[in-house]
């Protein structure tokens, strides 16, 4: 069956924009990319694991398009952002602080794609007077229940147990080496549900894909070992504890992340709201970032 022209993903920009860098309080490095309008309120948006700031390439020309400002700082560890010692999602609240004051705003919005929901969760609970609104797009949380992952992809759902239980073979198979170069290269599009396959089948996505994860990985793989290891446990502090307002954005096809994991999160966040993607799969932005768009504008 021949998709309509509704059903093809748009084709990503993979020129590169430019790097800003700031330094943080503690002599830290920190680095992002500004996709869009410069001009507009930053919107500050944590890729996915494993990725980078140059994830937002792939909403360039949406953001431009909208009038946005989107900000897609590395996390620590991942791209040109120094790392931070030890484990925990909250490892990120200072650099949020820090890239708020470099940017000299007092409050912005916060989105997290995928890995990055609980540093934003984190910053929200650490720091919610900066925090205008978290929107949470396909996001992992922390200590969401195993049966919330019962429809997750099974390579997927096995990635992250050899995360945990066997972190020497995790590296390796995080970083395409070895026996895992031909898996990295040639992904299992058939577990994927139909919307991811076809975004991930084409040229365009895999060069975007390879760009980002390339810089991701830059100081290697430990930083999203300890990502991916981390959402086997809760927060340190409750999710009922979040007060800003919180918006759950869900592929209903999502097999990474399911959808279930968000409805599971939604009810523990009193006045959270969830608004689910029919058909979505993961990387349901790419193939249209409007619900997104929706929430910005």
């Amino acid at each position: 069956m021949t998709p309509s022209p509704r059903d093809q993903p748009k084709t990503p920009e993979t020129e590169l924009p430019k790097t800003h860098r700031l330094t943080a309080p503690s002599g830290r490095r920190i680095a992002y990319c500004s996709y869009g309008d410069p001009a507009a309120p930053p919107v500050i948006v944590l890729h996915g694991t494993p990725g980078s700031r140059y994830e937002g390439l792939a909403l360039r020309q949406a953001a431009t398009d909208a009038g946005l400002h989107l900000v897609f700082p590395d996390r620590p560890g991942y791209g040109e952002t120094d790392p931070v010692p030890g484990r925990g999602f909250h490892r990120w609240n200072d650099d949020f602080v820090a890239l708020l004051d470099h940017l000299g705003r007092e409050r912005a919005i916060v989105v997290a794609i995928s890995g990055g929901g609980g540093y934003a969760l984190s910053a929200a609970q650490k720091h919610p007077g900066r925090v205008t609104r978290l929107i949470l797009a396909c996001a992992a949380v922390p200590g969401a229940p195993r049966e919330a992952y019962a429809r997750r992809i099974p390579l997927v759902k096995w990635m992250n147990r050899i995360v945990v239980w066997a972190p020497a073979i995790a590296r390796p198979m995080l970083a395409g080496k070895g026996i895992f170069k031909k898996t990295r290269r040639e992904p299992n599009l058939d577990a994927w549900p139909r919307s991811d396959r076809l975004i991930m089948s084409t040229p365009a996505f895999r060069a975007l894909s390879d760009v980002d994860t390339t810089e991701g990985g830059r100081q290697g793989v430990d930083a999203a070992v300890t990502d991916l290891a981390g959402y086997g446990r809760p927060l340190p502090d409750p999710l009922g504890s979040v007060s800003v307002p919180t918006l759950f954005l869900h592929g209903e096809a999502d097999g990474n992340v399911p959808v279930e994991v968000a409805r599971w999160a939604h009810a523990q966040i009193p006045g959270a709201e969830l608004r689910t993607v029919p058909d979505g799969g993961h990387l349901f932005l790419l193939a249209d970032p409007e619900p997104l768009l929706r929430e910005l504008t």
